[in-house]
């Protein structure tokens, strides 16, 4: 079981503080990169896609369409989901134990909520997870502001 350690904004946090005014606004979209390390299952065209799906589906995602590419050199894959709300991608290297994959998703879709599928399908022993709120946020008025000072917040997950 891996262990966590948050940074000072939980990651679950979804609402921020407007740089325009004292209210509460929603995000316009979280990003989040995930490097997996020390991890198992990172072969398998199929595999990988079952896997993307799932954390679509946990997410709670419109998936348009995937796309997934084998590499015959090493086993790896490259692959992508677009989703209404963004999209899923990863690269794995196989002979490195190493994977890494990018969620970015707007609207209603949690991509958090993809992590746990993550870790159940590689069993690392160590995961770097960087989110960060994208673009800007919209007001209780339906104003888009822009997001000034971007906020990264890194998690560590180890063995």
């Amino acid at each position: 079981m891996l262990q966590c350690l948050r940074s000072k904004q939980s990651a679950g946090k979804r609402m921020n503080q407007s740089p325009f005014g004292s209210h509460s606004v929603q995000p316009l979209g979280q990003h989040i990169t995930v490097d997996i390390f020390e991890a198992s299952n990172l072969v398998g065209e199929k595999h990988i896609e079952d896997m993307m799906v799932d954390c679509a589906n946990a997410a709670k995602a419109t998936i348009l369409k995937t796309h997934l590419h084998p590499f015959e050199t090493n086993g790896g894959v490259s692959g992508m989901i677009i989703l209404a709300e963004s999209h899923i991608s990863i690269h794995t290297w196989p002979e490195y134990h190493f994977a890494a994959m990018d969620i970015f998703m707007c609207g209603d879709a949690n991509p958090e909520l993809c992590l746990s599928v993550i870790e159940q399908c590689f069993k690392p022993k160590k995961m770097v997870i960087n989110t960060l709120t994208r673009g800007g946020n919209v007001n209780r008025l339906g104003q888009f502001e822009p997001l000034l000072n971007p906020q990264l917040n890194t998690t560590l997950k180890t063995a």
